[in-house]
């Protein structure tokens, strides 16, 4: 019997030398470069030294060459169209924060009104 170690890295976890993260979003080094010149990514240092990319970082790059290619941007453009979707992911995210805090208060309400409920039984039944 054989067993293969399977080592799955971060999302957020720089692993991709910027050939292959160019290869693997399906882009050229230099739309990669330039990407990184508008900053819309950025190289992180990698534990070995040198800088990588993250696979957070492959799926920003692979959203980008389809904003270029499938909608004709250009970088500027893609900038605002990414902040503004970040924008909605975060909210997206509070909302979701604060439905979960909303059933909280719920149950904890409706576990306050079953306790006065008895509470009230109790008294009626000693009147």
């Amino acid at each position: 019997m054989t067993f293969q170690l399977i080592i799955r890295a971060s999302e957020n976890e720089p692993i991709y030398s910027r050939a292959v993260a160019a290869r693997l979003a399906n882009i050229s080094p230099e739309l990669l470069r330039r990407c990184e010149e508008e900053r819309l990514i950025q190289a992180r240092r990698m534990t070995g030294g040198g800088y990588g990319y993250t696979v957070a970082d492959i799926r920003q790059l692979a959203r980008i060459r389809r904003l270029l290619e499938d909608l004709e941007l250009d970088l500027p453009a893609i900038e605002v169209i990414l902040h503004l979707r970040q924008q909605v992911v975060s909210l997206l995210q509070q909302i979701e924060e604060l439905e979960q805090q909303m059933a909280r208060r719920e149950q904890e309400l409706l576990a306050e009104i079953q306790h006065l409920r008895r509470q009230l039984a109790q008294e009626a039944v000693w009147r």
